[in-house]
């Protein structure tokens, strides 16, 4: 389903200064996914494996006025460029991409509950990213069964994953984080420790890479949660690519 779809799709890695196609190796942190609508408007189903495909890329649709791509509904998973200027196309993807609807606390649940493939855990990943910053000790009060979901995740506390749904609003807020990243006040500062303490990237890192989903990936990575499925990371990536088509299938 959608095979010619994907595999024309394009990605546009940090630093942002040439695109490649799929060929194995998976795409960095902070890379948008291009996907070319100008032959006509997308259905659904193509809109949706486009953005399983790399679940850590925003999806960017390269349209034309007339493409019909003008009607889909906004997502926060996904912008539209119309046109690009040959001299300076990658700035206007990474507007388009900066300029999208700031992600709910039931949208990073719904990235994580679909990332991880536990669906059981949307409202206590909701819950965690909606509420007021934990004080001190009460993270620890939480009731068991919500302490062993967050297990299924990997080692990370309660107030681990709301640092990381914080970074994961604040990746998708470049104004604001161009204030944070300058400003001098103790909530700038704390959550400049975080980037380096909490998802082991520096400032730089943090600030460079366009989107928020790389956010939560990061996090995944860090949590040891990849560590923890008996495939691996890189083979349920290989394998879905090889369903959809992206990537032919491995010969024994």
């Amino acid at each position: 389903m959608g095979s010619m779809r994907t595999s024309s799709l394009l990605f546009l890695e940090p630093p942002y200064q040439s695109v490649r196609r799929l060929t194995g190796s998976v795409p960095a942190l902070g890379t948008v996914a291009l996907f070319d609508t100008t032959a006509g408007r997308p259905s659904t189903n193509e809109l949706k494996v486009q953005m399983e495909t790399a679940p850590w890329c925003p999806v960017c649709l390269l349209a034309t006025p007339d493409s019909g791509v003008r009607s889909v509904r906004r997502l926060a998973r996904t912008c539209v460029v119309f046109g690009l200027d040959e001299g300076d196309g990658a700035s206007a993807i990474l507007k388009a991409v900066a300029q999208r609807p700031r992600p709910t606390a039931s949208d990073l649940a719904e990235w994580v509950t679909r990332r991880t493939r536990l669906p059981t855990l949307s409202r206590v990943m909701a819950d965690l990213f909606s509420r007021p910053a934990f004080r001190r000790n009460e993270a620890t009060m939480l009731p068991y069964a919500v302490r062993e979901q967050l297990r299924r995740l990997g080692d990370w506390s309660a107030q681990e994953w709301q640092v990381a749904g914080w970074l994961t609003e604040l990746a998708a807020d470049r104004s604001l984080l161009n204030r944070t990243m300058c400003g001098s006040d103790d909530a700038s500062v704390t959550m400049r420790r975080h980037m380096v303490e909490l998802l082991g990237v520096s400032e730089s890192q943090f600030h460079d890479r366009y989107g928020w989903e790389w956010v939560l990936e990061c996090a995944l990575q860090r949590s040891g949660f990849f560590e923890r499925t008996r495939t691996g990371q890189l083979h349920v990536l290989r394998s879905g690519w090889e369903e959809a088509g992206v990537l032919p299938r491995a010969t024994a």
